[in-house]
C-alpha cells in the first residue's frame, strides 16, 4: 500500500514540478489523486489486481511532463482587468471631485492622493494574499478581528457621540463573517443557530464603540449572506424554516431595540416624514431636497431660499453640493461609473465554482453596494442612515484604504477562478466545532 501511495505520490510531483505557479499545487494534486484512485477502482472492479489497476490508472493519466505542461498553461493568476480599470476610472473620478470641492474649503488635495496610493498598496497586499484563509481559521479571524477593532477604537478620536475609525474597519466585518457561514455550510440548524450566537457576541463587544446606522448597515449585510447560503442550499436545511429562524429573531430584536428608544423611533419617522420635525431631525433632509429640486440637469442650480447650503460637502453631502453646482448629470457620471463597475464585479462573483469565493467575492460586493445605495439615498433627502462614505468618489483616508483593500480581496477570488476546492479546503481547515454522535465538541486548541 505505501509503495503504492509512493507511485501516485511521485506522478503528482512530477506533474505538479511543470507549473510554476506554485499556490496552485495542493488543489491540483488533490484533483490528479482522487481521478488516479478512482481509475484505479474502476479497473479492479473489472478484475485486474491493485498493482496492475494502479499501474493502468497511472499510465492512463498521460506523461507526467506533458501533463503538467498543459495544466500550467491553463492555471495561471487570472488578473480581472475589467475590475481594476473601472476601480482607476472610479478612483481618477473621485480625485477629481475632491480638487473641485476641497479647493473651496482649504483642504489640501495632496491628501487625497496620498490616501489614494495607499489605498492602491492596500488592494495590491490584498490581492497576493491568499483569501482562503478566511475558510480555513474563520475563529482566529473573527476574534482578532474583534479585538483589533476593540483597540482601534479605544485609541480612535471621537466624533457624533462615537469612535470615528472602528466604523470604517467594521467594513470588514461581512468578509470576515462569510468564514463563520462558511464552516457551518454543513451543520444544519445548529450552523445557523451558531452564526447568530457570534454574531450577537460580536455586537457584544463592539456595542460602546458603533453608531446604530454600522450596526443596522452590518447586521443587514449578514442576514443577505445568510439568506443566500440558505437559497443555494448551502446550509442544508428546508429554506422556508432557515428563512423564519434568522429573521424572526432579527425582527423581533428591531422592534424591541426601536420600542426601548424613542430617539431611534423619531429618527425613522421623520425619515420618511421630515415635517415632523422640520427644524429638528428633519431639518437637514428638507435642505437637502429643497437644493437638488432646484438643480437643473447642467450648471449650477438656484440652491435654497435662504441661500445657506448643507454642512460637509466634502464628506457626507459630496452628491447634493455637486448636483446643485453641476446639475444632475454629475450625479448620473458617478452612479454610472460605480454601478458598471459593482454589477460586472456581481457577475464575476456568480461565475465562482466554490462556495467560499463565492461568498466571499458577494460578501465585497454587497459591503460597496451598500455603502454607495446608503450615501446615494442620503444625498437626496432620504436620511434613515447616516452614510459612512462614496467609495473611491468623497473625501477621506480610512473609508478609501477599506474599500480598496476589499476590492483587493475579490481581485483575489478570482485570481484562484475555479481552482479553488471545497473538499480540499475542507479536508486542511482544522474545525473548532465538530458534532459526534449527538454531541457538541469543541476542541480549543
Amino acid at each position: 500500500m505505501k509503495e503504492s501511495n509512493n507511485r501516485v505520490q511521485e506522478y503528482i510531483h512530477s506533474v505538479c514540478n511543470q507549473i510554476r505557479w506554485k499556490k496552485s499545487h495542493i488543489y491540483i494534486s488533490n484533483e490528479l489523486e482522487n481521478h488516479i484512485i478512482d481509475q484505479k477502482n474502476a479497473f479492479v472492479s473489472q478484475g485486474l489486481k491493485e498493482d496492475k489497476a494502479l499501474e493502468k490508472a497511472i499510465a492512463e493519466m498521460g506523461d507526467p511532463i506533458g501533463v503538467g505542461t498543459d495544466l500550467d498553461r491553463i492555471h495561471k493568476p487570472k488578473i480581472e482587468w475589467s475590475i481594476i480599470a473601472l476601480t482607476s476610472i472610479a478612483l481618477l473620478l473621485g480625485l477629481v471631485v475632491q480638487f473641485i470641492v476641497l479647493g473651496d474649503t482649504g483642504f489640501s488635495i495632496g491628501k487625497s492622493v496620498f490616501y489614494s496610493i495607499l489605498g492602491i498598496v492596500a488592494m495590491i497586499i490584498a490581492y497576493l494574499t491568499d483569501y482562503t484563509i478566511i475558510g480555513k481559521y474563520p475563529y482566529k479571524l473573527l476574534f482578532g478581528f474583534l479585538a483589533i477593532v476593540f483597540g482601534i477604537a479605544i485609541i480612535s478620536p471621537t466624533y457624533q457621540g462615537s469612535s470615528f475609525y472602528p466604523k470604517f474597519f467594521l467594513l470588514l466585518y461581512p468578509t470576515i463573517f462569510t468564514g463563520i457561514i462558511y464552516l457551518m455550510r454543513d451543520k444544519g440548524y445548529l450552523g445557523i443557530a451558531l452564526c447568530g450566537v457570534l454574531m450577537g457576541i460580536s455586537y457584544i463587544v463592539l456595542l460602546p464603540f458603533a453608531t446604530y446606522s454600522t450596526y443596522v448597515l452590518y447586521t443587514i449585510l449578514s442576514l443577505i449572506l445568510l439568506t443566500f447560503s440558505i437559497l443555494k442550499g448551502w446550509l442544508n436545511i428546508n429554506k422556508i424554516k432557515g428563512m423564519l429562524l434568522i429573521y424572526i429573531p432579527a425582527i423581533v430584536a428591531v422592534t424591541f431595540i426601536l420600542i426601548s428608544n424613542p430617539y431611534l423611533w423619531s429618527r425613522v419617522i421623520n425619515a420618511f416624514n421630515p415635517n415632523l420635525d422640520p427644524m429638528g431631525l428633519g431639518w437637514l433632509s428638507n435642505m437637502t431636497k429643497e437644493i437638488i429640486s432646484n438643480a437643473k440637469f447642467i450648471g449650477e442650480g438656484l440652491g435654497t431660499s435662504s441661500g445657506y447650503m448643507v454642512p460637509d460637502t466634502y464628506t457626507d453631502s459630496l452628491l447634493t453640493y455637486l448636483i446643485h453646482r453641476f446639475g444632475w448629470i454629475s450625479l448620473i457620471l458617478i452612479v454610472s461609473v460605480l454601478a458598471l463597475l459593482m454589477i460586472k464585479s456581481f457577475k464575476l462573483c456568480l461565475k465562482q465554482n466554490s462556495i467560499l469565493g463565492s461568498l466571499v467575492s458577494i460578501s465585497v460586493v454587497l459591503t460597496i453596494s451598500a455603502q454607495i445605495i446608503i450615501y446615494i439615498a442620503y444625498n437626496l433627502g432620504f436620511q434613515l442612515m447616516a452614510p459612512l462614505t462614496l467609495p473611491f468618489i468623497s473625501y477621506g483616508g480610512t473609508g478609501l484604504i477599506i474599500n480598496m483593500f476589499l476590492i483587493g480581496i475579490m481581485l483575489s477570488v478570482f485570481k484562484w477562478g475555479n481552482l479553488v476546492n471545497d473538499n480540499v479546503l475542507v479536508s486542511s481547515t482544522k474545525k473548532f466545532f465538530t458534532i459526534n454522535d449527538g454531541k457538541i465538541i469543541i476542541d480549543l486548541k
